[in-house]
């Protein structure tokens, strides 16, 4: 029944057929070596392998050396190359110029020597991101250059869960952390004591931001062995990570910046390299330094948001609102007009490039107040003073010949701001940033129309 379960590729029955088989018979080698057949078929690689080791202990000469070959083949898949060698070694001696097996014994020579270049590969590329490389194009060239060596091993090796370890850690050095993820999943399926793997894999949740499952692994790990120093290094890790990140988010929310300022430089000392967490904290810092006033470092930090999550709205718009606090306008004029077109369906950044641009124009007039060395608060009577007073100093006809033309210019800039200072709409208009050549415009287009409307009668005029 196990036979003819196999023969349709019904392994789970045949499993099942051979296993009652064996409680009928249980020293009879050849169903062990049936079932491990059936095993291998369903990818159950370490009971195949048990059932392979009963088989030996059963018969040493292990199914006239057939045995030794097959368990020696499952080795060199799982990459158990000490052991593959042992097997094959095993059937030369019960069978001396055995060709299958001397090409076996070659084929696990090879492989083990792609092993040792990739266990090398990838401690060269953890050793780099440990010290801080960030140049992510040449962690991604490191992990190109091992595929093909990895790709060859994995023919040799395919069930190899060394290999596909180092393939985890050569992805988490390139940053690739949804790929660490699935190929560390593959590994723990295998074989959930897998602690390197189980570890690595809390790593990578960590770093795309899913803390509840980055500690989930390290516990895991942890129940395994509650001595393993890397678990629970990064435990804690996130446990202090989380905490902190929840302080300054509580004093940002309750308006006390400093504390949230401090707070948010805490959390993202914890870990530096947390590029989806981090863009969060950096963000909270720009709001609580820009609401204490220290524009520039919060235009700093509103750049590293940008950085870490170049397509962060809310940093976009802080960024360019903290530049024009900072007094930056021809800096937030470029931001605004670059996030417009990024964002040209949304109105907040058609409104913000709009204020900038006033801004900036703003900045660029003319101070009149300067001009007549008066405060804002000026009242006609000193307005009229100062103009008086400046108007004798740079009348031309007060000063020499070689001084007049700076002198006309002057009196020029004087009677200007005399004009704007005491006219009450313009100066209203002037001190709200208003652009008054655009007010005057308005008004002779208001007025050109009025021209056309006498009583209630509209004149229309055709031109063909």
């Amino acid at each position: 029944m196990g036979d003819t379960a196999f023969a349709n590729s019904e392994f789970s029955s045949a499993v099942r057929h051979y296993t009652a088989a064996l409680d009928q018979q249980s020293t009879v080698p050849l169903l062990y070596t049936k079932r491990a057949a059936a095993y291998l078929s369903l990818k159950s690689l370490s009971q195949a392998l048990r059932d392979l080791n009963k088989a030996v202990e059963l018969d040493s000469s292990f199914v006239q050396a057939s045995g030794y070959l097959n368990r020696g083949k499952l080795q060199r898949q799982m990459c158990n190359y000490d052991a593959a060698e042992q097997d094959f070694a095993r059937v030369l001696e019960l069978k001396p110029g055995q060709k299958v097996a001397d090409q076996e014994l070659k084929r696990v020579q090879a492989a083990r020597m792609r092993l040792q270049v990739l266990e090398a590969a990838a401690e060269e590329a953890l050793a780099a991101h440990a010290a801080g490389d960030t140049d992510i194009g040449a962690s991604m060239r490191r992990a190109e250059q091992v595929q093909p060596s990895l790709d060859a091993l994995y023919e040799e090796s395919p069930d190899c869960l060394k290999a596909q370890l180092l393939e985890a850690k050569v992805q988490f050095a390139a940053t690739q952390y949804e790929q660490v993820i699935a190929i560390t999943g593959r590994i723990v399926k295998a074989d959930d004591r897998q602690l390197e793997a189980l570890v690595l894999r809390g790593r990578a949740y960590f770093y795309t931001a899913d803390h509840d499952m980055a500690k989930r692994h390290f516990g895991e790990a942890l129940k395994y062995d509650p001595d393993h120093g890397e678990a629970r290094k990064f435990f804690n890790k996130v446990k202090e990570y989380d905490r902190k990140r929840s302080r300054a988010e509580r004093a940002l929310e309750a308006q006390d910046w400093a504390e949230a300022e401090t707070n948010f430089i805490e959390a993202l000392h914890v870990d530096r390299d947390h590029r989806r967490g981090n863009d969060g904290l950096w963000f909270g810092l720009c709001r609580a330094r820009a609401a204490l006033g220290r524009h520039d470092t919060a235009v700093s930090d509103c750049a590293n948001v940008l950085v870490l999550a170049p397509e962060h709205r809310e940093a976009k718009l802080l960024l360019v609102r903290t530049l024009l606090q900072a007094g930056r306008f021809d800096e937030a004029q470029v931001k605004a007009r670059e996030y417009l077109h990024q964002h040209q369906h949304d109105g907040e950044f058609h409104e913000l490039a709009r204020e900038a641009e006033r801004q900036l124009k703003v900045s660029k007039r003319k101070d009149y107040y300067k001009i007549l060395g008066l405060d804002k608060s000026a009242g006609d009577r000193e307005i009229k003073r100062a103009y008086r007073e400046l108007a004798k100093k740079y009348h031309p006809d007060k000063v020499s010949a070689d001084e007049r033309a700076a002198a006309e210019a002057q009196f020029r800039e004087v009677a200007e701001a005399y004009e704007v200072l005491t006219d009450e709409t313009k100066r209203r208009l002037y001190d709200a940033g208003e652009d008054l050549e655009e007010h005057e415009q308005r008004q002779q287009q208001q007025q050109q129309q009025q021209f056309f409307r006498q009583g209630n009668m509209h004149y229309t005029f055709h031109f063909g």
